[in-house]
């Protein structure tokens, strides 16, 4: 009876969790990072890779959403449940894989934590790469274990290693240095073993099937110098990537965070880790043997994040929402981990993470369905005539008016000469990269100018060596989503 229950509780957990995400992909909104990959699958499969080697991550996302749209429509709906597809793939490894080599109650778990953890819902309704990235590097690891446990002799998990690697790697960056990570763990086994030939193969191929991944690496670190963004402060960046997993790593922008609520969830993040970590340590020590796949999956982890950091000394490339690609090894680790709590301290623990998930996904279900995101579609749809132009210095506001309304010419200028008109022509035709105004300024229709929150406006530029007159101007408005603000100067 035993073993006919945990199945279908797995099934049971598996299903609720997916139907709890899909809940979430009805949403309209749209923000920056959205928008590129909304505007990239309107090219195809060429130009898709093309255009992605000039942004900052590498195309075989872009590509597999491309062929899934032939399918399925380019609705934002269908462009959604893509993601969603794939975290419910990512938690379902727990059934399929790995209650088959670590038993049903670490499979229960894993799949169970995946969908308690908010950061699953957060990344599952969004119109990225973080939810295939992580179900690539979960594979990865998975049949790497299982080509290491066979001696190297498994060709079918060797096989399938590679292939998932490769993906991972031309899907996002951390997953390429995962699975560095995890080459450099078989290096070490393999030169202890005398079975180096073998590695030195596998080596081979996989640096053959990644030279466009070196390609758009390359070109792309020497693209984006002058535009890069990232900045790390210490020791939040501590707190926030041991509570990423709990709570999503939704901007403050987004939900508004108090610093209290902040550094309470910080606090129940290390709570939780500690927990898992002294039963671990305590399991480890009596079954060193039992607890490799953990120590294995930590080794993998900590390649990872230190290679990470060690390069941040020279320029900030480690980001929390980058660390959703290592989110399989992260839960399965704490999935282990977990499995040796003490049955009476579970339940506590189990409800403590789902009060967490609640207090979460509420208020950004509310801000992702928010009515007043639909500001910006019903003034332009109200206003905007034929012969309209809109320009703005934003990308991340003329961006998502550029994939919403494809009729209307855009413009973004490039005011600061960033070198990234290669990676925005995922944008064309509706949007065009310019350096200089004078396109804008030729334009007999009307020109509206679309307000910077981060430096003002762009009015004043506009109105230089022109013409035309101000005619109106409309206050700012909000949109709950990533907290956009946009205004606007008509000009004509």
């Amino acid at each position: 009876m035993k073993k006919c229950l945990f199945p279908i509780l797995h099934i049971a957990v598996w299903i609720a969790g997916t139907v709890f995400l899909i809940t979430g992909a009805f949403a309209t909104c749209l923000w920056f990072d959205e928008s590129y990959t909304v505007g990239i699958i309107n090219h195809n499969l060429f130009d898709i890779s093309v255009f992605s080697s000039g942004d900052v991550h590498p195309p075989f996302y872009y590509l597999l959403l491309k062929i899934f749209t032939l399918v399925f429509g380019k609705s934002l709906l269908s462009l959604r449940l893509f993601s969603v597809l794939f975290a419910s793939l990512l938690a379902g490894i727990g059934f399929t894989h790995l209650r088959k080599d670590f038993g049903d109650r670490i499979g229960l778990w894993y799949t169970t934590l995946m969908f308690l953890f908010a950061f699953t819902y957060r990344y599952a309704i969004e119109i990225r790469m973080y939810t295939l990235a992580p179900y690539l590097v979960m594979l990865t690891a998975i049949y790497a274990y299982r080509y290491y446990k066979s001696g190297l002799t498994d060709k079918k998990s060797r096989i399938l290693f590679l292939v998932f690697g490769i993906l991972g790697a031309y899907t996002h960056y951390y997953a390429l240095v995962a699975t560095g990570a995890i080459n450099f763990l078989l290096l070490v086994y393999c030169r202890r073993n005398d079975l180096l030939p073998i590695w030195k193969r596998m080596a081979v191929i996989q640096c053959v099937s990644y030279v466009f991944g070196f390609y758009c690496l390359i070109t792309q670190s020497l693209r984006v110098v002058g535009s890069f963004w990232i900045t790390i402060v210490y020791p939040d960046v501590i707190y926030k990537t041991l509570s990423f997993f709990l709570v999503g790593d939704v901007p403050e922008d987004m939900i508004n965070l108090t610093e209290v609520t902040a550094k309470i969830y910080d606090g129940i993040s290390v709570l939780f880790w500690g927990i898992c970590i002294y039963y671990f340590v305590l399991y480890y020590r009596q079954n060193k043997v039992k607890a490799e796949p953990a120590i294995l999956v930590l080794k993998v982890l900590g390649l990872v994040i230190g290679f990470y950091f060690g390069v941040s000394l020279i320029r900030p490339l480690f980001y929390v929402r980058y660390l959703t690609v290592l989110s399989g090894l992260m839960v399965f680790f704490l999935a282990f981990a977990f499995d040796k709590v003490k049955n009476y301290i579970k339940p506590f623990i189990i409800l403590l993470l789902a009060t967490v998930l609640i207090l979460r996904i509420i208020p950004l279900r509310e801000l992702v369905y928010s009515k007043e995101n639909d500001q910006l579609d019903v003034f332009i749809s109200e206003n905007i005539k034929d012969g309209d132009i809109i320009v703005s210095d934003n990308i991340g506001l003329i961006s998502v008016i550029a994939v919403k309304f494809p009729e209307t010419k855009t413009y973004f200028y490039n005011r600061e000469g960033w070198n990234l008109e290669l990676a925005y022509k995922a944008y064309s035709p509706q949007m065009k990269t310019v350096r200089e105004l004078s396109e804008v300024y030729a334009n007999e229709g009307r020109v509206w100018v679309l307000n910077n929150y981060f430096s003002g406006s762009i009015s004043d530029l506009v109105m230089q060596n022109t013409d035309k007159q101000i005619v109106k101007v409309y206050d700012t408005f909000v949109l709950p989503y990533h907290r956009l603000e946009y205004g606007f100067t008509v000009l004509e």
